[in-house]
């Protein structure tokens, strides 16, 4: 592909339907910047499920194609207004797709990165992290037993280990892949699959859920809890499920609901208490493909067990 200075490559998609079907690479001018906003580079985007969800249409009261894929991601910063911004990393989150080897952003939400963070961390530090620092402040976990459904997902383990430095009791982590039960335990979880029998009885004994699966997974532990608090934030099955009333609190959780009247200082404040964290995260590796091998990307994010975090990079514009 082309990288002339003029040349800008994004994955858009323009229909809803299978990621791997509706997605194109396109390349056109690069657009001129806007003015007032700060033009970034991109580096590294990671594949999330929220990144594909809605490109399926699941979402389709939120998000309308034409759209640039990709909620997050990392770059540096090549125009700005000002010019003490050259050249430092940032988070352009909040506005254009990320998928695309540049994106403008207003810098007001711009959220620069800290010279000690990776990229391989800063990259995903916005869709996974933030979400399990916001629950883990608004439902707290010191002196609780948790029980998280998509174990071996990246905000599952976030928030397993985070509670456990909180001061959680217990942790148990529901998984899918027996490739995961290692790596969950090595995290001083206690892991169970999904078809454990033992599951509703393990659930009647925690008093704080928090479910990125729903359907079956979900039914499965909600109709046993004896009491405390059920936070649904994701919906990897496809599947809803019966929600309840007595005895138990059930919240739903979206990381970007109230954003578009969040205050600025609260949007940068959030990242200046997540650093800390990440700089001890347990993240898993990356894996890098560049934006050329989107589809490869795609099937490695697929693959059953998967230990690593598929990252697209991108060339210079």
């Amino acid at each position: 592909m082309d990288r002339s200075a003029e040349a800008h490559a994004a994955l858009w998609y323009r229909r809803f339907g299978p990621p791997a079907e509706v997605l194109s690479l396109e390349q056109a001018d690069r657009p001129a910047r806007i003015p007032g906003r700060v033009r970034v580079q991109m580096t590294a985007a990671p594949i999330n499920p929220s990144d594909l969800i809605p490109i399926t249409g699941a979402y389709r009261h939120r998000v309308e194609p034409p759209q640039v894929a990709g909620y997050e991601g990392v770059g540096v910063i090549v125009e700005a207004d000002d010019t003490h911004l050259l050249g430092r990393r940032a988070l352009p989150l909040r506005g254009e797709g990320t998928w695309q080897t540049s994106v403008q952003v207003v810098p007001e939400r711009l959220i620069l990165v800290p010279d000690d963070i990776s990229d391989d961390v800063a990259a995903r530090a916005y869709i996974n992290p933030l979400a399990a620092l916001l629950m883990l402040e608004r439902w707290p976990a010191t002196d609780r037993r948790i029980l998280l459904t998509g174990g071996g997902s990246s905000c599952a383990r976030l928030l397993g280990a985070w509670a456990l430095a909180d001061g959680a009791r217990e942790v148990v982590a529901v998984h899918r892949s027996p490739g995961h039960s290692a790596a969950l335990a090595g995290l001083g979880f206690r892991p169970i699959a999904e078809d454990d029998l033992a599951l509703p009885a393990i659930a009647r004994g925690c008093d704080l859920v928090f479910d990125a699966v729903g359907g079956n997974v979900a039914a499965s532990i909600l109709p046993y809890m004896a009491r405390g608090d059920f936070v649904s934030y994701g919906l990897l099955s496809g599947q809803p499920f019966g929600w309840r009333t007595d005895g138990v609190r059930i919240h739903r959780f979206h990381l970007r609901d109230g954003f578009e009247s969040m205050a600025d200082s609260v949007w940068r404040g959030w990242f200046d208490r997540l650093w800390p964290r990440l700089r001890v995260a347990p993240m898993p590796a990356v894996r890098r493909f560049p934006i050329e091998e989107w589809r490869a990307a795609l099937a490695a994010f697929d693959e059953p067990g998967r230990s690593f975090k598929p990252l697209l990079e991108f060339g210079s514009e």
